[in-house]
Order: structure tokens, then sequence, then C-alpha cells
């Protein structure tokens, strides 16, 4: 009776140990299935990024920093490893790359400033590192009405560089039909001269200044 005894307390207290380990945070996998995998925002952003830019690009989510970058060759051992152990906490919301090639043409955070405060404030490894990979940054903030054209817009251009810039010159333009040919018979004129011919034509008319 004893030993049945025993036996039931001891089965009680392995059943008690095995339970407390289950439960306890040392346990190797605690783990559970999340409900879903992207938040709304980054759901409907990455939709609006694929229709935006059609099927010439792919859109990836959520990139680790330390994917995308590596160690420039004659850094020392103690500096990789800092830099690398940076990296692999980072994050990038999305990338976009070539479709047929997968190279990489540049990263976009988005940026919450009603929300939680999600990446309000620049984060200098990141954008440092970015920088020094001459990998283009976009931050966007995060709104409930992107437009398609909005968003083509801004990644063409501050982020693809998919425009032409207006040339900047610096100075002062006369506007073409002020300026009259000379006949074959008319020498070079001297400043003042040439003044005297402008001075009428200049009076009440304003020179366009290109922007510097």
């Amino acid at each position: 009776m004893e030993l049945i005894l025993f036996a039931l307390i001891s089965l009680i207290v392995i059943v008690a140990v095995l339970a407390s380990r289950l439960n306890d945070n040392s346990f190797p996998f605690p783990f559970d299935s999340k409900q879903v995998i992207f938040t709304s925002a980054e759901k409907n952003f990455q939709n609006l990024v694929e229709q935006a830019m059609g099927g010439k690009y792919r859109v990836i989510n959520r990139v680790k920093l330390a994917d995308i970058v590596t160690i420039r060759n004659g850094v020392s051992d103690r500096a990789s490893q800092s830099a690398v152990n940076n990296a692999e906490g980072k994050y990038l919301d999305f990338v976009i790359c070539d479709r047929h090639t997968m190279k990489l043409l540049g990263a976009i955070d988005l940026v919450d400033t009603q929300g939680k405060g999600y990446k309000i404030k620049k984060d200098w490894f990141v954008s440092g590192a970015l920088e020094a990979a001459s990998i283009p940054h976009l931050r966007i903030k995060v709104k409930a009405n992107y437009t398609l054209e909005e968003i083509r817009s801004c990644i063409n251009t501050r982020l693809l560089g998919n425009y032409k810039p207006s040339p900047k010159v610096k100075g002062a333009v006369i506007p073409a039909a002020m300026v009259k040919p000379r006949t074959k018979n008319t020498g070079v004129l001297s400043p003042s001269a040439a003044q005297a011919q402008l001075t009428p034509q200049l009076s009440g008319q304003s020179l366009t200044a290109l922007p510097h």
C-alpha cells in the first residue's frame, strides 16, 4: 500500500514539474501563430506601390538591413562585428527590386505620425548605412487616401531618379524677343552703346531670374 502511495505521489510530482517547465519562460519554443503578418497600413501600402509601379518592379516587405548591405574590405574585425550586430536588428518596411534581375533599387520606410509614433524619428544607423552603401532611402507618411499617381511620382522622382531636373542657371535671362539681331554692316557695339539700346526696351519690364 505504501509503495502504491509513494508511486502516486512521485507521479504527481513528475507531472507537476513537467507542467511547470511547459509554462516556464525557459521553455525553448514559447510560440503561437500570429493572426496576420502585415499591419493594415503595410498591406494597403504594398498593394498601392505594386499597382503604381507595374510589373517591372518587385516590392518586398520587411527586409533586414543586414540582408542588403555588406561589410567593406579592409574594415577591422571588431568594427565589422559591431556593424553586423547593429544591422541584424534593423528592418526596412519595403525594398524595391527589378523584377527580373532582383537588383536592389531602393528602400522605403512608412512613418506613422498619428498612431504609436512608428519611425517618426530617423534611425541614424539605418540612414548612415544606406547612405554609405549608396542605397536610396525614402520615408513616407502613413495616410488613408494615397493615390496611385502620388506614389508613382514620389518613388520615380525621389527613389528611382527617373526625372529630368530643370537646368540651374545663375544670373538674369533677357527674353529672346528683346534681343534684336544686328545687320551685317553693323560693327561691334561698345558697352555704352549697347546699354543705350537696351535701356528703352527694359523700362517697365523685369528680368526673369532662374532658381539657383
